[in-house]
């Protein structure tokens, strides 16, 4: 399995915790989906961490870019090819991040968290994808 990319300062900042591979699963594990440099992403949330009320098996966008398009997180359970769970900065200017989307996932099962910019009537761009487990 390959090594997810590591978490942002800013992400870090907000959460104190490591990247970890997929192996690695139920350890708390955060990865950071990015786009455009890292100015913005998508992060996926393994496991709750109570100290900094960080809900488990969740999903945000953050859009630290003033360009007039908003970021939209993915997250495709089972990797089916389905879009299970959103998450977006729509309406909201940059420098912000999405409220959590979460839901309880079986422990190990197989995610694919996509994050892109997007904006209404255009086709979204810049789009990554990451494959881990929740």
């Amino acid at each position: 399995m390959r090594a997810i990319p590591a978490v942002t300062a800013i992400a870090a900042a907000t959460f104190l915790g490591a990247a970890a591979s997929p192996a690695q699963a139920g350890t708390g594990l955060l990865i950071a989906v990015q786009i455009n440099n890292f100015d913005d992403w998508g992060n996926f949330n393994q496991d709750p961490v109570s100290s900094t009320d960080t809900p488990g098996d969740a999903i945000r966008a953050c859009d630290w870019t003033a360009d007039g398009w908003a970021v939209t997180t993915y997250l495709d359970v089972g990797r089916n090819g389905t879009w299970d769970r959103t998450s977006t900065t729509n309406g909201h200017a940059s420098d912000y991040c999405s409220p959590w989307a979460t839901g309880n996932l079986t422990e190990n099962a197989k995610v694919r968290v996509k994050a892109c910019n997007t904006k209404a009537g255009a086709t979204p761009k810049n789009c990554k994808t990451e494959d881990t487990v929740a």
